[in-house]
């Protein structure tokens, strides 16, 4: 992880709240998330509203379950086709109708992403006009889902892995299909043979349980707070749309399912729509259970 950035804002303004800031990394990898943090004071002015604008788009912040007090975080998602540049993440306070901000100097760089070339099955390579329109249905129902959040957190502990497992495929890899670049690696594959249990990584409602083109025996999970977890490629699936599962319910077998070149488990992650980086996410996220914070 990057070098932490650690500011603290006492403001000597009568109506400003006193609060301390607290980000990450002051440097991310496109498809990186950084987690920014706020404290305030338990004295007045109230903080009405909160929020990060960061490269165009605005991200909410929310009340922190794992700290006591007037404790905040937000979720602030570079996107894997960001340009690298040095851009402003600026905290936004709104108190008794008055605006403050908090700028931070925060580096976007180029991920060492590896380009892959991958065979597989021609009709999975070449698309007809049919699974397009099967492929532009699935698309519309994911984002739908992914652009929906819900202001409740579910999530109870640190985040786990689906899998223990060597990482066959790492995320933001470049994909050569049969020859010709077709994307870009949108999750982390983790060795699976057919069969291996797959469990869910936090608490959370299933909202997607279905075959699909590309991804295969598919399982999504909203976690709360704008956060999904997804699982591509499964040989069976073990939950249906609308359950509740808690940290290792198993959602379902591994298996090669939709166009892959062989078993495996595709791991995914959304935060507020945009797709970023597991493994990374993972790690960011679960500083929010440290002491220190």
């Amino acid at each position: 992880m990057s070098r932490l950035l650690f500011v603290t804002l006492l403001l000597l303004m009568q109506l400003r709240a006193a609060v301390t800031i607290d980000l990450s990394q002051d440097a991310i990898a496109n498809a990186q998330t950084i987690l920014v943090t706020l404290y305030a004071d338990a004295n007045e002015p109230r903080i009405d509203r909160l929020y990060v604008a960061f490269d165009g788009k605005r991200w909410p912040f929310y009340r922190n379950p794992f700290r006591k007090g007037r404790s905040f975080y937000a979720l602030v998602p570079a996107s894997f086709y960001a340009k690298p540049g040095v851009r402003k993440l600026v905290v936004v306070t709104v108190e008794r109708g008055r605006k403050h901000y908090y700028a931070f100097n925060t580096e976007v760089y180029a991920g060492a992403y590896k380009v892959e070339k991958l065979h597989v099955a021609p009709s999975r390579a070449k698309i007809s006009s049919k699974n397009r329109k099967r492929i532009s249905a699935e698309t519309k129902e994911a984002m739908r889902i992914y652009r929906t959040s819900t202001p409740k957190l579910y999530i109870k502990a640190p985040l786990a892995l689906p899998l223990q497992s060597r990482i066959t495929s790492a995320f933001g890899n470049r994909r050569l299909f049969n020859g010709v670049l077709k994307s870009y690696h949108s999750g982390t594959d983790f060795h699976a043979p057919v069969g291996t249990p797959i469990y869910a990584v936090a608490a959370g409602k299933v909202v997607l349980a279905k075959d699909r083109f590309f991804a295969g025996n598919s399982v999504i999970i909203d976690h709360g707070q704008g956060i999904y977890t997804c699982y591509y490629h499964l040989s069976r699936i073990k939950v249906k749309p609308g359950t509740w599962v808690k940290k290792g319910t198993l959602v379902g077998l591994a298996g090669a399912t939709g166009r892959v070149t062989g078993p495996h488990l595709h791991y995914s992650v959304r935060v507020n729509g945009v797709q970023v980086d597991p493994v990374a996410f993972t790690e960011t996220f679960n500083t929010l259970f440290s002491k220190e914070r």
